[in-house]
């Protein structure tokens, strides 16, 4: 493993740990919230009229977090049959032309968010329960997609520049 590898590898591994803990938090602080809803529902006859959107943000948030952390570590769910049964060189050309059809889609997506969040801001248009601005959970997603392709991309280049340094 080179020196860039190495450093890329650092990285990865310290976001997939950010993202997880924030992941961990945003789920842990969702239990308080619903469980303290619950004891002013029941108990108190106040139920919080904000705590179902901020739940839902978090969860959003946990979601996209998550994802990241899956990404870079390679354990997203998928079903490989065929593409164990094919020869190193087949299974190598397919990996990569699915990895650019997924760069490619989560790159429109993501532009297509990054709009969206840019309109929301834009207009200050907030959420109904927390009075919120809408840009700020509607960015989980962009950024957490965004994010998602660039992993994608660099594990895709790694094994190239891994090539061009052994000797």
């Amino acid at each position: 493993m080179n020196g860039l590898e190495r450093i890329v590898n650092r990285i990865g591994d310290g976001l997939a740990n950010i993202c997880l803990a924030i992941a961990g938090v945003a789920l842990a602080v969702i239990v308080v919230i619903n469980g303290a809803n619950v004891v002013a529902r029941y108990l108190l006859r106040t139920p919080f009229s904000w705590a179902e959107e901020l739940m839902l943000f978090l969860m959003i948030l946990s979601v996209f977090a998550g994802a990241i952390a899956v990404t870079w570590r390679n354990i997203h769910i998928r079903i490989d049959t065929f593409v164990d049964r094919m020869t190193p060189v087949v299974r190598q050309t397919a990996l990569a032309i699915g990895s650019l059809i997924s760069i490619a889609v989560i790159a429109i997506v993501t532009f297509h968010s990054g709009r969206i969040v840019s309109l929301l801001r834009m207009l200050d248009q907030r959420s109904d329960a927390l009075d919120a601005p809408s840009w700020i959970p509607q960015s989980f997603v962009t950024i957490g997609l965004g994010t998602i392709a660039l992993i994608i991309a660099v594990k895709l280049v790694m094994p190239f520049l891994r090539a061009k340094d052994a000797p």
